[in-house]
């Protein structure tokens, strides 16, 4: 983005640069260009975007973030450019992760209001490339009605705006019909009778059969423009996006944001609402959570149903927490962050880690029906089970270590946190059932024994 005023063959010239040095690079495939606009909606002759294609991940040894970091420091310092590079979304497309909405009804307040709020956030660790939606236009001309003069000639404010429109613009006055076809006549001005404020002033406005000049009806004046207005949930909005540092978390990112955005203080009928994948991510943890109560709830029942009891399925669901250990340490052992399927991984977990604890609850209940008391059912069950749930959880973790390991093409890197998630929370809870689960359940059971005695 270049500044107001700059035309096409200065944007195509600063253009020209980036791709130059951007293109040295082995690592980009192609890149596609679009001069004279950055998306569906931003357009002028001062913007331009292009699209990085880089090659397949096998053929390159730096990931896309690094090849980000590269190309911002390389470019930055190319004069009145402001250049943002960014990885596409892990969703698709190119929206920024960070995305909120500052709303309200008027334009000049949310500009005041943006000033603060682009302060107080600017700062936050892990936030980089923080951009608005909102642009100083070019100067236009605003003319301001005098009311008392118009109210003396029985005139609004729409009668005086239709007149100049008629002037300036021009006016579908009657049509042309040939050969079955019809055409507009409109009449207007000459580009040249209103090409400065003078002229425009000395305009003949007719009102009601009889002329007046413009500047007998209103005043003219310079004004600084808008470059557009948005609107999100009928209110004027001003976007605000940002990215995530490498190396930083969006959830801690988002958090630090909305801990400063609490801390401004919003006139009434303003605020921010977020939206992007800081929304996205919010709506998922909601879901997961909704899920992961389900799938704890389900398998509840089919082991109450299974062992024909209450107070069992609670022990056996105990490996549960045990496996949430596992995951929270291997995410932190391996540097990575929570995030979609480290959570559809945890929801996983539920159906994988209490088959050993029925592993041995079941050995040890047959062993109590013959006879056996609580103590030497579970050493026994202990020893004969250890072989079998070894051998079933090593299957597991093997089969998954090219997932741990990143062994792969493209999108390695949403699949390695599943593996992260599901070896760390499998092998933790494996041991720790060996241990926790028999001794909960001769804690609850040796008094009962007891009295059999």
């Amino acid at each position: 983005e270049l500044p107001q005023g700059f035309n096409l063959a200065q944007t195509t010239k600063v253009l020209s640069e980036i791709q130059q040095r951007a293109s040295k690079h082995k690592e980009i495939q192609h890149l596609v260009t679009n001069l004279g606009s950055q998306g569906m909606i931003d357009t002028g002759t001062n913007l331009a975007s292009s699209d990085v294609k880089l090659v397949d991940k096998k053929l390159r040894k730096k990931s896309t973030a690094e090849m980000v970091n590269i190309l911002t420091r390389e470019l930055s310092d190319i004069p009145n450019a402001r250049i943002k590079v960014s990885a596409a979304s892990s969703m698709g497309g190119d929206e920024s992760p960070v995305v909120f909405f500052l709303q309200g009804q008027d334009n000049d307040r949310l500009e005041s209001i943006k000033k603060e709020v682009f302060e107080q956030i600017y700062s936050t660790p892990g936030l980089v490339n923080l951009d608005t939606s909102t642009r100083s236009g070019s100067s236009e001309l605003t003319l301001y009605p005098r009311r008392e003069k118009m109210a003396e000639i029985g005139a609004s404010v729409y009668d005086l705006a239709m007149a100049l429109r008629a002037s300036v613009e021009g006016m579908v006055s009657t049509q042309f019909r040939e050969a079955g076809n019809q055409y507009d006549i409109k009449l207007s001005l000459d580009e040249e009778a209103v090409d400065s404020p003078e002229k425009i002033m000395n305009l003949s406005i007719t009102i009601f059969g009889k002329s007046y000049l413009l500047s007998q009806l209103a005043d003219v004046n310079f004004a600084p423009g808008i470059n557009k207005i948005t609107h999100r949930d009928r209110y004027k909005s001003i976007e605000f996006t940002a990215d995530v540092a490498r190396g930083a978390n969006l959830g801690d990112v988002v958090s630090g944001v909305k801990q400063r955005l609490d801390e401004i203080n919003y006139p009434n009928g303003y605020g921010a609402v977020w939206g992007g994948d800081a929304e996205m991510l919010t709506s998922t943890v909601t879901d997961m959570l909704r899920t992961f109560l389900l799938a704890v709830l389900l398998t509840y029942m089919l082991l109450a149903a299974i062992l024909e009891s209450f107070a069992q399925p609670l022990l056996i669901m105990a490996t549960v927490p045990l496996a949430l250990i596992g995951v929270i340490l291997a995410l932190l052992f391996a540097g990575q962050s929570m995030n979609l399927f480290s959570m559809m991984s945890i929801i996983m977990l539920v159906g994988i880690v209490v088959n050993n604890a029925i592993l041995i609850l079941d050995y040890v209940n047959v062993k109590r029906k013959l006879g056996f008391s609580a103590h030497d059912a579970l050493l026994e069950a202990g020893e004969l089970k250890l072989k079998p749930i070894i051998m079933s959880t090593l299957s597991i973790v093997v089969g998954m270590l090219p997932m741990v390991l990143g062994i792969g093409g493209s999108g390695k890197e949403f699949r390695q946190s599943m593996g992260i998630v599901s070896v760390g929370g499998l092998i933790v809870s494996t041991f720790l059932t060996l241990v926790i689960i028999p001794a909960f359940y001769y804690l609850t059971t040796r008094d009962l024994h007891k009295i059999e005695q």
